[in-house]
């Protein structure tokens, strides 16, 4: 063997006789050559190799085949490659013999696997099938690629009897295999693994079924809209769109009335694509849950799916004895907005049911169609409950022509109704009637309630800007209308801070003497304020007040100035208790709360100043409504309570903490902001929301604070829990609906918790966020600085 290789080696033709001489002569001389051969291969050229490979694919077949096992084993890439070229070139030999070789550590399993690709058709489905389930994941997913490719439906039974074997990952693959035919054996099987406690089974079977045009089990694929696996849930929700099965409907009230929002969310987004309006009687009559929202998302599903037979059949549904089905009907109208509802809205208004009356009021409105104003208004005279909601209708819908019975309203002795009805006056109010309104509304800020004055005082801005400016003062000669112009106008002192006490505070506030008020609005960068604050650019305006970014020249630093807006400054009540508590808002001094300096009178405006903060809000973070990354969340959520702990310590709850109001540096730092509006907890009731002011926002508020019960340390802690599960799942826990919506979903309680939203949140933490989201106070965590600990410790596992 030794001399005919090198003769072979040296030749340069190997078409030359003595070359063909030794090539035939190594061929017969059979299997002694071949282990030669393949040790030539590491040293061979191109031509050479060319050569051996030709002399090794003659020499292989059954008896010789172990022969080659060798030269898989072997380092030698060349030497690899080229048996590798031998064994996918010849064909007399059973390439089942190979399949031993994918236990064997030292042969490459993906040379090996090439070769098995390229003799498929030969290889035995039992083998490759016992082979896969002893495969790291990588070459087992390769073996069942095999597998794959040469399934047919005579290997079928074999298949089959494979899909309830242990190993799950060869299971779904299978499954995946066998879902190639529509048999009914196949769906049968398959329908039944749809219940298997493996979720890669569960979500195979399901992908398989979505492909076959058989005869399927709608009610076992609606099962899985109840399913603990999200994924699988949202696949199944397209399987039984594709489906679109007749049945579909009366199948998915098991969904609709399940504990989890997202098995409800789940069956309405099927309804939203597949529902008919044949169907929707039964449905709102099957879903008679004790939970409101499981109605609301129903009803909000049917709305969507729109149509004309779909709002034909809500118009009849209005008229059912059964309440909670008129409820779903109003609802569902408040959705479509469709005009043809508006007769069977207006008769709405008479219902007996103060919910399905209030809401024909809010959908009348919405479709802005001008014939509901009479009935509006007869509603408004024989309906005393539901007056501040007509009056929000009428605001939208009316004009000058119904001033009278408007104006009627500003004499009630009830609060919501009067200030109600000013805001309507303030945008239904015309030309030639303005100064005769406005006077009424000016009277109105002789009331001794805080809220029905502020509402007067935006009323009166809100028709002058609407309008042109009508100098009521000359109509108008009470105290409280000098006062009006006064705040209107300015007044100034000295720039100086208010935060003092008792006569020191109403002797600062009386001295202010009249000059030339500070258009913060037409102020300059560069210029100069009281001679010592440099303007140098707008941050933006809010409900109290616009936010400058100033240079304080005296200290060569820049600050923040939050100049207040009119109605807050002309309050001197309103002004006392900002004073009051902003002193106790300056005491607070930690790395993650801004600082708050001081309450000045700066050009006959008042303005709070505080540290500047280069920063974007937590809401920047929250990208897509995608989670965040779990130690990032966690970093921030204790940041808070850091912060929040020194508050609590001086005795101020924020009461507004949401992703606004905190701010992020971009080297990570976090701090807290607006405490300026926050209540001192010492103060009692001396709080803002006495005078009408809702603080807080409804997708973060404490049911507490929704109720107006008293606020504690405990009301934040809820916020900076909802703030951690928006930031641990992509969205806050309630987002449906209006403010009142989400305020009433604070209220019942309910949600989801995050670990079942998000699995990758460890049931440690998602525990956490739940517990400091209980509705009972006493229930939560009860101090900031406990949360923190709790946290720092699950950062430290």
């Amino acid at each position: 063997a030794d001399r005919w290789i090198e003769k072979v080696m040296l030749a340069e033709d190997a078409s030359a006789p003595d070359a063909k001489k030794a090539f035939e002569k190594l061929v017969n001389l059979g299997a002694p050559a071949i282990p030669k051969l393949i040790d030539q291969l590491e040293i061979a050229n191109k031509d050479q190799m060319l050569v051996l490979v030709d002399l090794l694919t003659r020499l292989l077949n059954n008896k010789t085949i172990e022969l080659y096992f060798d030269g898989l084993k072997q380092q030698n890439r060349r030497v690899t490659s080229g048996v590798v070229w031998a064994l996918t070139s010849q064909q007399n030999y059973d390439p089942n013999r190979l399949l031993d070789l994918l236990d064997d550590p030292d042969v490459p399993k993906a040379s090996l696997i090439d070769v098995l690709t390229y003799h498929k058709r030969k290889l035995k489905l039992n083998g490759l099938l016992q082979k896969a389930y002893t495969l790291d994941h990588k070459e087992k997913a390769e073996v069942l690629r095999i597998v794959e490719e040469i399934a047919d439906e005579n290997v079928l039974p074999q298949l089959l009897s494979r899909v309830t074997g242990k190993d799950s990952i060869v299971r779904a693959q299978i499954i995946r295999i066998v879902g190639k035919f529509d048999r009914p054996e196949v769906i049968n099987a398959l329908q039944q693994l749809l219940a298997d406690p493996d979720k890669l089974v569960r979500e195979a079977a399901l992908e398989s079924l979505a492909n076959m045009k058989g005869d399927l089990n709608i009610k076992s694929v609606c099962a899985l809209l109840l399913d603990g696996d999200l994924g699988i849930q949202n696949k199944a929700v397209d399987v039984i769109i594709r489906m679109n099965h007749p049945d579909t409907a009366r199948h998915l009230i098991d969904a609709l009335k399940d504990e989890s929002e997202y098995a409800r969310r789940s069956a309405v987004e099927v309804l939203n694509e597949i529902g008919t309006a044949s169907s929707i009687k039964e449905l709102l009559s099957a879903v008679q849950d004790e939970d409101w929202w499981v109605r609301a998302r129903a009803a909000d599903a049917l709305a969507k799916i729109g149509g004309p037979k779909v709002v034909q059949a809500v118009i009849e549904l209005i008229k059912d004895e059964d309440e909670s089905i008129r409820r779903a009907a109003v609802e569902i109208l408040n959705s479509t907005k469709d005009p043809e509802s508006m007769e069977t809205l207006v008769t709405a208004l008479n219902d007996n049911d103060w919910w399905v009356r209030e809401r024909a009021v809010d959908a009348l409105a919405d479709i802005g169609n001008t014939q509901a104003v009479p009935a509006l208004l007869k509603m408004l005279k024989t309906n005393n409950e539901s007056k501040p909601v007509v009056l929000r209708a009428l605001a939208k819908l009316g004009d000058s022509q119904i001033m009278e019975p408007v104006l009627a309203e500003l004499d009630t002795a009830e609060k919501t109704v009067q200030i109600e009805a000013i805001k309507t006056l303030a945008k239904i109010t015309d030309k030639k009637r303005a100064d005769a309104v406005k006077q009424r509304i000016a009277n109105a800020t002789k009331s001794g309630d805080e809220a029905i004055k502020e509402a007067a005082v935006e009323a009166l801005s809100e028709i002058d800007d609407r309008l042109g400016k009508v100098d009521i003062v000359k109509e108008v000669k009470s105290e409280t209308a000098r006062t009006l112009k006064d705040a209107a106008l300015g007044a100034q002192t000295d720039s100086h801070t208010l935060l003092v006490e008792g006569d020191a505070l109403q002797e600062a506030l009386a001295q202010a003497k009249p000059v030339k008020q500070l258009d913060i609005n037409k102020i300059k960068p560069g210029d100069i304020i009281e001679d010592r604050y440099k303007y140098v650019k707008r941050i933006g305006k809010g409900a109290f007040g616009t936010v400058l970014l100033i240079e304080d020249l005296a200290v060569d630093e820049e600050i923040i100035l939050k100049f207040l807006n009119a109605p807050i400054a002309s309050d001197e009540e309103m002004m006392k208790r900002f004073v009051y508590e902003l002193r106790y808002s300056r005491k607070i001094t930690h790395q993650n709360v801004i600082r708050i300096y001081d309450f000045l009178h700066l050009g006959g405006l008042y303005a709070i100043s505080m540290e500047f903060f280069p920063s974007h809000t937590l809401g920047a973070e929250i990208v897509d409504n995608k989670p965040m990354d779990l130690r990032k969340a966690l970093g921030f959520a204790r940041d808070i309570a850091n912060g929040m702990s020194a508050a609590h310590r001086v005795g101020i709850v924020h009461r507004d903490l949401k992703p606004p109001n905190i701010l992020i540096n971009e080297e990570g730092v976090l701090k807290v902001v607006d405490f300026g509006v926050a209540a001192a907890h010492s103060s009692g009731d001396t709080q803002l929301t006495k005078t009408g002011y809702v603080i807080g926002s409804p997708k973060y508020m404490a049911p507490e604070q929704i109720l107006g019960k008293k606020v504690a340390e405990t009301t934040d802690i809820y916020s900076l829990a909802v703030i951690m599960y928006e930031m641990l799942t992509g969205n806050p826990p309630y987002t449906k609906g209006d403010h009142m919506s989400v305020m009433y979903q604070h209220v019942q309680g309910g949600c989801p918790d995050v670990h079942s939203h998000n699995p990758d949140v460890p049931k440690e933490i998602s525990d956490v966020v739940a517990k400091s989201m209980s509705l009972k106070p006493e229930q939560r965590h009860q101090s900031m600085q406990e949360l923190s600990d709790i946290i720092t410790a699950l950062l430290a596992a």
